[in-house]
């Protein structure tokens, strides 16, 4: 992939693949996955693949919708344009909900076994609305721009693995450090869970504000 020649669009794609990645439940189950007395990485694995599935079905519908759209040109880009538009107003309308709502209780372990991490991990990324908003203009953003065969892949996975980031760096670290991480993600889950609505309200509203500008941009 010509890095130097996608610099634009990547600068445009990744502030949105971090906002979609920002995403608190997620990382707080993990981390629950991981504090588990037995077959914790195996756990940790059913749930990042559950993640995954839902990410990968998001990206091959979302490719397959703006593939049907003309490729961006330079200039003025209606058709982006209210694309952004239309996340940005649904995106304030999910921040305005999410501080409307209850504070969240501490999610609880899944069951034994691995099944059931697995489907926590279909059922949680699935109705991740935040993230789903977020991943579709980036989606949009890469299929419309001039990129083939091998550089759309490239830059669709790095989308993907970034928005999947709660899911797979902590039983990366785990893996990697042991005991160390442990005690850093267990403060890192202390820390987040009574946070959890700030810190998605603040995501949709700021990012809703990255895609409005845009819009005005793209007129």
């Amino acid at each position: 992939m010509p890095w130097p020649a996608e610099l634009p669009l990547l600068i445009r794609v990744l502030p949105l693949a971090i906002g979609a990645a920002v995403s608190p439940v997620v990382l707080v189950v993990q981390l629950l996955n991981l504090s588990s007395p037995r077959r914790a990485l195996a756990r940790s694995g059913a749930f990042l693949l559950g993640c995954t599935l839902v990410v990968l079905l998001w990206l091959l519908c979302a490719g397959w919708i703006a593939s049907l759209l003309p490729l961006a040109q330079r200039g003025p880009d209606p058709i982006a344009a209210a694309f952004d538009a239309m996340f940005a107003l649904v995106l304030s309308a999910l921040g305005q909900r999410i501080l409307q709502q209850p504070r969240p209780v501490e999610p609880r372990p899944a069951p034994a076994g691995v099944m059931a991490p697995a489907l926590s991990g279909l059922a949680l990324m699935g109705c991740n609305l935040s993230s789903l908003v977020l991943f579709l203009p980036a989606v949009q953003d890469i299929t419309r721009a001039p990129l083939v065969g091998p550089a759309w892949w490239a830059a669709a996975l790095l989308l993907v693995l970034i928005t999947l980031l709660p899911a797979w760096l902590p039983p990366l670290l785990v893996l990697v450090l042991g005991a160390r991480a442990r005690a850093v993600l267990a403060r890192l889950s202390s820390w987040v869970v009574p946070r959890q609505r700030g810190i998605n309200a603040s995501v949709c509203f700021v990012l809703a504000l990255v895609l409005a500008l845009r819009a005005l941009a793209r007129v």
